[in-house]
């Protein structure tokens, strides 16, 4: 018996140090794509007519790679699932909206705000989730946590709404959106990572 709840524990123990592990990967993910947010929102506010054209055409040009792969792999598999599934559906759409991107960057000016908006509204739920976890764990920072995922949901639901009128002053207002927004969730994220032993204290309850 002793063997066995020794057993449990050390099986427990590396779960969760499985868990710590992911955890700390999701963050570094979430730290990385911020500092390219960074970047991004810098080069909308500077240069926001190169910037959306390229940005266009290489989310346009990724599209269409996907398509092709999708359409590729519907007519080269013969397999009940591929035959009957949406593979072919799924890669022409992918086509037709990477074209549609790569001929008319216009359209990724139009759509921008709203795909951001809602990245960043996600974005904060899952960080505002966290810092219920703190609060659970009596951890004092949760405040913060809340307090910039709040900040963060309100700036993506002005971003969504958009009520500015300028296709210039639109793009480059959405660089600094963005350039506050990342800089909110490095914060953010740092809060989160230097509790992450709180945060799991909840999982093992």
């Amino acid at each position: 018996l002793l063997f066995f709840i020794v057993g449990v524990i050390i099986y427990l123990e590396v779960i969760m140090e499985n868990i710590e592990k992911k955890i700390k990967k999701i963050f570094n993910l979430s730290l990385a794509s911020s500092i390219i947010f960074v970047i991004v929102g810098l080069f909308l506010f500077i240069k926001p007519g190169a910037t959306i054209s390229i940005i266009s055409y290489v989310t346009g040009g990724v599209l269409l790679l996907m398509g092709l792969i999708s359409v590729y792999k519907y007519f080269t598999s013969y397999s009940a699932i591929n035959l009957f599934g949406f593979e072919l559906a799924y890669g022409v759409l992918l086509i037709i909206a990477g074209l549609f991107l790569v001929i008319d960057t216009s359209i990724f000016a139009k759509v921008i705000n709203v795909i951001l908006g809602i990245w960043i509204i996600v974005n904060s739920i899952t960080k505002f989730q966290y810092g219920f976890v703190l609060k659970r764990a009596k951890n004092s920072d949760w405040i913060y946590t809340i307090l910039v995922s709040l900040l963060s949901f309100i700036w993506g639901i002005v971003l969504l709404i958009n009520p500015f009128e300028s296709a210039l002053t639109i793009t480059q207002i959405i660089g600094i959106f963005i350039i506050v927004y990342a800089v909110l969730d490095i914060i953010d994220n740092f809060i989160i990572r230097r509790n992450i032993k709180d945060i799991l204290s909840i999982f093992k309850q």
